[in-house]
């Protein structure tokens, strides 16, 4: 069952225009190159942009996929 924040963001990324946000932001946070493990900021954008999309939904299919059971805690 999805937290209600966790519902907010698939709704906010669910249309064409927050694809291409959540795309831009995943671009600007480094998503699919190697990164400089030495560099702290690429490391923290990196970061904020995978919990971003985890919460806007984007791997669930990888998730269902490879059978994996993905239940996180909400603060």
């Amino acid at each position: 069952m999805l937290s209600e924040m966790d519902q907010l963001y698939r709704n906010v990324f669910a249309s064409a225009e927050g694809r291409k946000v959540l795309g831009d932001m995943l671009t600007q946070g480094h998503f699919g190159v190697t990164l400089d493990g030495d560099n702290r900021d690429q490391i923290a954008e990196y970061n904020f942009a995978l919990v971003i999309a985890t919460r806007a939904g984007v791997f669930e299919q990888i998730y269902r996929q490879l059978g994996i059971n993905k239940e996180r805690e909400d603060g």
